[in-house]
């Protein structure tokens, strides 16, 4: 099944496409020296530009809320620049959720509500920018079934059933892109997809909600969790309801989609162990700074055949490690590969670094000579799931003397090699330990102290870029 054809004409001068072909987008195919010779076998009332006009690509948009709209809006401006790669987007069709005032919507040719309705116009691809997994889910399904590739931004659909998906595209022998749904500003996924060795990763560190790094980012300041959010809400960083960000329920479904392209291996985000920010007090911040860290919104997996380590929450980062200077609405990740330790820094989302990812996959897919369908690699069930062992940073309320919590944590294995006194608190760094038998501990403290205690996971390894 092709994606491209080249436009063949008839000494009658009208175009024709090869009918024994079939073709999902047609555009022309640029080549100079072929244009040369083109040129000499046209009729000499046709110019190369002539014999050369970009064709129109008809694009199904499957929803118009503010990724929609902005992606419309980008095709729109894009086309002039667009039609030097030999085609022209129009979104020609878009299904919304509620007709309302979008009826005349400005940016489509056809808003409707009416799902039968939008699937009868006939399109070159499909574009998802709903959001949420049910609807989704079902009109993907219904488009890869007919043979239509599909572009989508939608971490959720992709994390909850992105292999049944990816098989199905192999099925119908067309193409699924999702760069979008992942730290949308630095593309890499369709990069690690297409390149089975650089692909050859054993953990990932990141950090990939950008509201929450900018909410911990403020709190550098003093601004407690409340007013720091508040302020990125007034801002735009956060939603109305920002519970999937602050959570780390956004972060977990961005994480198993990555374990599931480095790994390939399928986790569902609801096994992920997460915690979310709100536990975060400015306090922590600043004696995570005084041991020359930063607490940052941490997603880290590792995998060993099927048996998977992983966790997101927010985890004091040393200052030797790269995702410690990441701040603000930024997103970062740090891959562990078999070459060779990588990095990569970026705006994590946003309406229209979004909508350009997508059009970006939009426009990859059309120049392809050929449909690069999902990975056939072999996808397999985790068969296990757990915190790592990693180092952990303590806070204690109380009176506790340093050394009775030295030696309390080391009763129980667990070594200090940062510690000190800030105001009421005392704050720990140690070596690594596994997760049962820190909270083990921490309990004792609390117990033997009277104190609140709460533990961060530690990622202090240096990692060069």
């Amino acid at each position: 099944m092709a994606i491209q054809a080249v436009v063949h004409r008839s000494q009658s001068g009208r175009a024709r496409a090869n009918p024994l072909e079939r073709v999902v987008v047609i555009t022309t195919v640029f080549d100079r020296a072929a244009a040369a010779v083109a040129a000499t076998l046209e009729p000499p009332h046709l110019s190369t530009a002539e014999a050369c006009r970009p064709v129109p690509c008809r694009i199904g948009l499957l929803g118009l809320g503010n990724v929609g709209s902005a992606f419309a809006r980008l095709v729109r401006d894009s086309a002039p620049r667009l039609s030097s790669h030999g085609f022209v987007p129009i979104v020609s069709s878009a299904l919304v959720r509620s007709i309302g005032n979008r009826s005349r919507a400005p940016f489509a040719g056809i808003a409707t509500d009416d799902v039968d309705a939008f699937f009868a116009e006939p399109v070159d691809l499909l574009v998802e920018a709903l959001g949420g997994v049910d609807a989704p889910y079902a009109f993907v399904r219904r488009a890869l079934d007919r043979g239509t590739p599909v572009v989508t931004a939608n971490k959720s659909l992709i994390a909850a059933h992105g292999e049944e998906l990816a098989r199905l595209a192999r099925r119908r022998g067309t193409a699924l892109r999702y760069e979008a749904s992942c730290i949308a500003g630095v593309p890499f996924l369709g990069t690690f997809e297409r390149r089975p060795f650089a692909s050859s990763v054993t953990w990932v560190t990141a950090i990939l909600n950008g509201t929450s790094n900018s909410i911990l980012t403020a709190m550098t300041s003093g601004a407690s969790f409340d007013a720091a959010l508040a302020d990125a809400q007034i801002r735009g960083f956060a939603e109305p309801d920002p519970s999937m960000d602050v959570s780390g329920r956004d972060a977990a479904e961005k994480l198993a989609i990555l374990v599931r392209l480095f790994g390939r291996i399928a986790v569902s985000p609801c096994a992920l162990p997460t915690d979310g920010i709100g536990s975060v007090e400015p306090e922590d911040i600043g004696a995570a700074a005084a041991f020359g860290g930063a607490i940052r919104p941490i997603a880290h997996a590792s995998w060993n055949e099927s048996a998977v380590s992983a966790f997101v929450g927010p985890a004091f980062v040393s200052g030797t490690h790269p995702l410690s200077h990441v701040a603000g609405v930024t997103n970062g990740i740090v891959i562990g590969a078999d070459r060779g330790v990588q990095c990569y820094t970026g705006p994590g989302a946003g309406a229209e670094i979004t909508a350009a990812t997508l059009l970006d996959d939009v426009a990859e897919m059309i120049g392809e000579r050929r449909v690069r369908m999902p990975s056939a690699d072999v996808v397999r069930p985790a068969a296990s799931i757990v915190r790592p062992g990693t180092p952990w940073f303590i806070r204690l309320a109380g009176a506790a003397r340093d050394s009775d919590i030295a030696d309390l944590l080391g009763s129980y294995a667990i070594w200090c090699t940062r510690l000190s006194r800030r105001g009421d608190r005392s704050y720990a760094v140690t070596c690594p330990a596994d997760h049962a038998r820190v909270t083990a501990a921490v309990r004792a403290l609390e117990a033997a102290t009277g104190g609140q205690a709460a533990v961060f996971a530690a990622v202090v390894e240096e990692a060069a870029c």
